[in-house]
């Protein structure tokens, strides 16, 4: 007779914090969903800018900067009020995204990336952001 109400307050513990859980895993997928998105556009749009088509370093800039605004704005779906800068010089660009979204106790999300303008796809092969796997040894080049 002394057992016929636990199950009940069981269920009231548990059940809250599962729903809890359940919240706060959608919201961690939605953040780092942006995060990732943030990465590979940054970069991409990077790229694009980094390699010599004629265009001055303001053009550059800011062609990248409203670039990177519109395909943030199309793909983020966490991130509020992000922040796109852009510094080209002769040698490097350097790109940041940042920005907050609501309910996650994080402090935002923010991307800086540089990209060298001098010979950049040597700067991509060594950076190791595409890694090869297989007949690639130590201190082989492709």
């Amino acid at each position: 007779m002394k057992k016929k109400g636990r199950y009940v307050v069981e269920a009231a513990y548990l059940v809250p914090g599962i729903c809890i859980l359940l919240v706060y895993i959608v919201f961690f997928t939605l953040y780092a969903h942006d995060h990732a998105v943030c990465v590979h556009t940054v970069l991409e749009t990077a790229i694009r800018g980094s390699y010599p088509d004629g265009r001055t370093s303001g053009q550059i800039r800011d062609d990248m900067e409203r670039e990177l605004a519109q395909k943030l704005s199309e793909r983020l779906l966490w991130l509020q009020e992000e922040r796109v800068e852009v510094q080209v010089s002769p040698v490097k660009i350097t790109v940041l995204v940042s920005g907050s979204g609501s309910f996650l106790p994080v402090s935002g999300i923010e991307v800086r990336q540089e990209l060298y303008r001098i010979r950049p796809c040597e700067t991509l092969r060594r950076s190791r952001w595409m890694k090869m796997d297989g007949g690639q040894k130590n201190g082989d080049s492709i």
